[in-house]
């Protein structure tokens, strides 16, 4: 039996990862663009579970989907409103710091995608690389190192710094 939609979310970010499972570490399997209204199946704090257009289903991850068609908060002070009682706006991430980037000796060229985890404070915690179609571990390695060097300012969801994960692509 088909589960009921319980409404409807738009992406917020440039290009949002949908997962088989709620989960960071969940297998994407799709990809969808900022603007894209999805059907609400069911949600947490943290994950969408999701339909697409050609009926798929799966999950993406609750601060990057808005119920409203908005953008991201910070670029227009009238995207959100400021909530009462001193709490913030809810807003999206947004980088403190750029990754510093490196340069490399090696021939290879390619990209290199990373997915960063970025605390509530809004430092790199961790990294793992999601795909490297340079072939050149240096240049992974590199990627890694960049992503590491930045800091973010972390998204706010009623009123509380929120952890997340930051993909990162690198062209060599």
């Amino acid at each position: 039996m088909e589960e009921p939609v319980v409404g409807t979310v738009h992406v917020i970010a440039s290009a949002l990862n949908v997962r088989r499972e709620p989960s960071a570490d969940g297998e994407v399997v799709a990809q969808v663009k900022k603007g894209t209204a999805l059907d609400v199946l069911r949600s947490d704090e943290s994950w969408v579970k999701v339909r697409l257009a050609d009926g798929s289903t799966g999950w993406v991850a609750a601060r990057f989907v808005s119920d409203t068609a908005g953008t991201r908060s910070g670029k227009s002070s009238t995207a959100r409103p400021r909530r009462t009682g001193g709490c913030p706006a809810d807003s999206d991430y947004a980088f403190v710091e750029t990754p510093r980037l490196t340069g490399s000796d090696s021939a290879a060229h390619g990209l290199v995608v990373v997915e960063a985890t970025v605390n509530a404070s809004g430092t790199v915690t961790g990294t793992k690389v999601i795909s490297n179609t340079t072939r050149d571990e240096s240049l992974a390695l590199a990627a890694e190192r960049e992503i590491r060097s930045a800091k973010f300012s972390a998204p706010i969801r009623n009123c509380v710094a929120r952890s997340f994960v930051f993909t990162y692509r690198r062209t060599f």
